[in-house]
């Protein structure tokens, strides 16, 4: 899989992409602009409105879509791919003003903190499904009902795409570990309200 230039960091595709169609910016756009096999790129560019805390479901589509690209790429595919009716979906305007605010300063600073030439490295293509295999639990993650937890996953997301990216093995199994905490944490909070909730029922019901 082909790698994006140095002179060509993420953040300023990104950056590009949302300047020039100010209005009615589709995903076709946005796949136009990561390229046909930027899987890395289109993971950082789906997740990035999602680092902004959000009430459950506002962020279900961009998460649905992470997951169905990453789930092409951890069973081997090359080429991004959507059905032309989504294709067609227009981004809110609300998105891309937190995206130019928000998410593409913290994709800037993420660039800066973690990537430079010294670090690079051609990841093995098992390497590359193993992280697509974990953009695949954190996307999930996000499209459960867990209110304003969706940031972290978001964060994870946007690391491993940069991994797939530049290549940095050091930082492939750091994310990896760090997605195996956020499941471990979601998933126990998920549990505890779970529990809460069927107390509150059942009380209910003995009340009544």
């Amino acid at each position: 899989m082909s790698r994006l230039s140095r002179d060509r960091l993420p953040s300023q595709l990104i950056r590009n992409a949302v300047e020039n169609k100010r209005s009615n910016l589709t995903i076709q756009d946005l796949i136009n602009a990561c390229g046909t096999q930027s899987f890395g790129l289109i993971f950082i560019v789906m997740a990035l409105p999602l680092t902004v805390p959000l009430p459950p479901g506002i962020g279900f589509i961009p998460a649905a879509l992470i997951c169905i690209w990453s789930i092409q790429r951890a069973l081997g595919g090359t080429l991004l791919w959507v059905p032309k009716a989504v294709s067609k979906w227009e981004i809110p305007q609300e998105i891309i003003r937190q995206i130019e605010l928000r998410a593409i300063p913290l994709c800037e600073k993420l660039e800066k903190f973690f990537f430079n030439s010294s670090q690079s490295s051609m990841l093995k293509e098992s390497e590359i499904r193993l992280a697509s295999s974990a953009v695949i639990l954190m996307s999930m993650l996000i499209m459960l009902p867990t209110p304003f937890l969706n940031t972290i996953p978001a964060v994870i997301i946007i690391l491993l795409g940069l991994t797939i990216l530049y290549g940095n093995r050091k930082l492939l199994w750091i994310n990896v570990s760090f997605g195996l905490l956020a499941l471990g944490f979601i998933g126990s909070t998920l549990y505890m309200g779970a529990e809460v909730l069927f107390e509150e029922i059942n009380d209910f019901f003995l009340r009544y």
